[in-house]
């Protein structure tokens, strides 16, 4: 008599691919979640293929874990290992929600052993590196030398550069316009303040002295005379020209002061010449 048949599921583990056969009621039609035994770590489970026992073995897997002698072909636990199965399934799940509740720390990340390996590998076949040559020492000397051919030959460098030719022609136009109007401020300062006579006081600052007219009183000399009794104050002067060209004599006034340089009587005075050359 065939012996009744029952129909078994075959579960993978996302994580490490590793497939499973169990009883089709252990996973049940909503899932469940399991642990793989390979990797330790837990999945939801769901049926993912299911196989009927009818007295034959199902075709070999090459994923499927090998399953330990003794055991019927398409059973991989037994009640007790079953039941043992459920109990550790429950703490894991009661861990599960105990780290999302906050009540307990999350469990440390599995570390891959064998990337673990290849990185120990790395780190022992990688150049180990070699401690840099002392630097010699430096001569300060020698140092300053070279910086200052340095800067000669960036100062040629710059100095035949189209720009710095030009600053340098700008500079050197304005210097010598500078001492042109300088030069003709000095020469020309009687006809400057001619026609500007408010920059007078500014040559006078100088120690400059401005003849307008052109002319200037010369051997001054003042004498103590007696005449028709009285005492008179002669005043005798020369006029001296001053100026580069010709220069009319205008008449001469003369003003008669008090102690509080008030004028008290004054009178014109016209000169024997009227015309002076330069230098009379």
């Amino acid at each position: 008599m065939a012996a009744p048949q029952s129909k078994t599921v075959v579960i993978v583990c996302p994580h490490c691919t590793t497939r499973y056969q169990v009883p089709a009621d252990t996973v049940g039609n909503r899932g469940r979640q399991v642990q793989c035994a390979h990797c330790s770590r837990t999945w939801e489970a769901f049926a993912e293929k299911v196989i009927e026992r009818a007295g034959r073995k199902p075709e070999p897997d090459a994923t499927v874990t090998p399953r330990a002698p003794g055991n019927d072909d398409d059973q991989m636990f037994d009640a007790m290992a079953e039941a043992e199965l459920d109990a550790e399934f429950e703490a894991e799940q009661r861990a599960v929600a105990a780290v999302e509740a906050g009540e307990l720390p999350p469990p440390p990340p599995v570390v891959d052993e064998q990337m673990r390996s290849i990185e120990e590998i790395k780190a022992a076949i990688a150049p180990q590196a070699r401690d840099a040559p002392p630097a010699p020492p430096v001569d300060a000397q020698a140092e300053k030398r070279r910086q200052k051919a340095f800067d000669q030959r960036q100062s040629m460098l710059t100095r035949q550069l189209p720009l710095a030719r030009v600053r340098r022609i700008l500079r050197i136009t304005g210097l010598c316009t500078l001492v042109l109007l300088i030069g003709a401020g000095f020469s020309f300062r009687t006809q400057i303040v001619r026609v500007f006579p408010d920059l007078a006081g500014t040559y006078e600052a100088l120690g400059l002295g401005v003849n307008v007219v052109g002319l200037e009183f010369r051997d001054v000399k003042t004498l103590l005379a007696l005449r028709r009794g009285s005492d008179v104050i002669q005043v005798d002067a020369r006029i001296y020209s001053v100026a580069p060209g010709t220069v009319e004599v205008p008449p001469v006034v003369v003003t008669l002061l008090n102690s509080e340089n008030l004028p008290l009587y004054e009178w014109s005075v016209a000169p024997d010449v009227p015309v002076l050359q330069s230098g009379e």
